[in-house]
């Protein structure tokens, strides 16, 4: 009757749709994964610069309330840290506890309050960042007013 032929040469392999197919989908997993790690670099870099900053503004607060007979002015400048350029405001803001009607009745009450704000900036002028720490501190007795021009700078 009929015989059937069986090639024995048929190798088991793949098609050239199936290898196609793979190499696409291995080229999207390999696009994905570069811009999963390009995003986290960007990110790394960012949290270093909100890092430093955070520092440069606690090393400046700390500088200010490191003895409290610390006569401050208002103060801005820029230092280079961590690779990036950063510019700083200290600035001081007067608070008053006691209206003037309580201060009058309490006459031995005679501490003042200030609020230190220390921003710290950086990045390019067109879309710059900014970090902004704020404490407050008692003024002393003797110091002359908030911001005046002849304070010791932190």
């Amino acid at each position: 009757m009929f015989q059937r032929h069986h090639n024995t040469d048929d190798q088991g392999g793949f098609t050239l749709l199936e290898v196609l197919v793979a190499m696409t989908l291995i080229g999207f997993g390999l696009a994905v994964a570069f811009t999963a790690v390009s995003g986290t670099a960007r990110l790394d870099g960012k949290l270093a610069g909100h890092t430093a900053a955070m520092v440069l503004a606690r090393s400046k607060l700390d500088e200010a309330l490191a003895n409290p007979a610390f006569v401050l002015a208002s103060d801005q400048g820029e230092d280079r840290y961590a690779g990036t350029d950063f510019g700083y405001r200290i600035q001081l803001h007067p608070i008053q506890i006691l209206q003037p009607e309580q201060q009058a009745q309490i006459n031995s009450f005679k501490q003042r309050l200030e609020r230190i704000d220390i921003e710290v900036f950086w990045g390019p002028k067109e879309l710059p960042q900014s970090y902004i720490l704020s404490s407050f501190r008692i003024v002393p007795s003797d110091a002359s007013p908030t911001g005046s021009s002849n304070g010791i700078k932190p």
